[in-house]
């Protein structure tokens, strides 16, 4: 084998997360496609990213821009949460859990912005924050569709 086992598990479960991402962003409306688009951005070099990615529409090919968005998210999401996280997802909702997972980040991000202009001893923030950090999303992700399974159920 040319890639030791944990880092072909790591590559099986990016290129199956990107694959469904792909598939979902075909659906997609280009208004949504554009808000992954700092995903894409952030993943250039910065000096690219500095110098031309105002003229990404105008010199990228829009499927490269979806495959290079579901890369990166994919990564993001195997990096981040690790492989069981992948490979547990129903594939039929991987996609979806995906693009839940990108906006339960974007909440994530305001409350922690909200939590730095409390009034509140540096230390507490801190804790708070690194909480959020470490585990919000995906806390926030299992809430949601546990939420989600109660409307349906109830």
């Amino acid at each position: 084998d040319a890639l030791p086992a944990i880092s072909q598990r790591i590559s099986n479960a990016i290129n199956l997360a990107t694959d469904a991402i792909c598939k979902k962003l075909d659906d997609t409306a280009a208004e949504e496609v554009e808000t992954l688009l700092p995903l894409f951005k952030d993943h250039l070099p910065k000096t690219i990213s500095d110098l031309a990615f105002d003229e990404v529409h105008n010199r990228v090919p829009h499927q490269y821009i979806c495959n290079a968005i579901a890369s990166c998210l994919a990564s993001k999401l195997v990096y981040k949460e690790g492989c069981d996280f992948i490979e547990q997802l129903p594939k039929e909702k991987l996609a979806s859990y995906a693009m839940k997972y990108i906006e339960k980040e974007r909440e994530i991000a305001i409350l922690k912005d909200a939590i730095d202009s409390t009034n509140m001893s540096e230390h507490e923030r801190s804790a708070i924050i690194q909480i959020l950090d470490s585990g919000g999303v995906r806390t926030a992700l299992n809430l949601n569709l546990r939420l989600s399974n109660e409307k349906v159920e109830g």
